[in-house]
């Protein structure tokens, strides 16, 4: 970044329920593409009457952590796990570009971008920051576009990258199950789940 500039952000959201080496590729594919200086992971924030095999805000924050520790460009923010009541991405944007001036993107998947005129104030939110939307092959990406505003597809940026098996479901299943999804996980977020015993029913 140069002396002077704003920096080149983006925001990662979602459950990260838990994080794995997908969110990880797709992160940086998106830090390298449009050349940003941080990728800043924001899990959401989510009903702590929820039963199930899920995890705490708090433990999704700590496996981030130990996912991201040794990974160039990627921070966390805890914004959306500590606000109270419902976050939208409009406020988590609205609220980041106060305290942290710059270029901001906001990381969705195609499979989002389907549904982002369901949002609270999605044309707001593309004049706010750009869009970078992760491609996987297979997306039929176009017809998605075509079902948007001129103004919605002026803001995003298409960021192709090859498919990912992993999925966070998957691995919920497979703990649940008594199988290791280890290869899809960081070292130490593996651990930190079985030290834990997080998942298992």
């Amino acid at each position: 970044m140069k002396n002077g500039d704003l920096p080149r952000y983006a925001v990662y959201g979602g459950s990260f329920d838990p994080i794995h080496l997908g969110h990880l590729a797709a992160a940086q594919a998106v830090r390298e593409a449009l050349e940003l200086d941080e990728v800043v992971f924001v899990p959401n924030n989510r009903n702590p009457l929820r039963r199930g095999t899920y995890a705490t805000g708090q433990d999704r924050l700590a496996m981030i952590h130990l996912a991201i520790e040794d990974e160039e460009g990627l921070s966390l923010s805890d914004i959306e796990i500590t606000r109270p009541g419902r976050s939208y991405t409009i406020d988590t944007i609205q609220e980041l570009l106060m305290v942290r001036p710059g270029n901001l993107w906001f990381v969705l998947g195609a499979d989002s971008l389907a549904g982002i005129m369901e949002w609270k104030q999605p044309e707001r939110l593309a004049r706010l920051c750009r869009l970078a939307v992760v491609n996987r092959p297979g997306n039929e990406l176009n017809d998605l576009l075509n079902r948007l505003s001129e103004d919605m597809v002026d803001a995003i940026d298409v960021v192709e990258m090859p498919p990912q098996r992993a999925s966070s479901t998957l691995i919920r299943d497979d703990i649940a199950a008594g199988r290791s999804p280890e290869a899809w996980l960081a070292p130490k977020v593996w651990d930190y789940i079985s030290e834990r015993g997080l998942y298992q029913l």
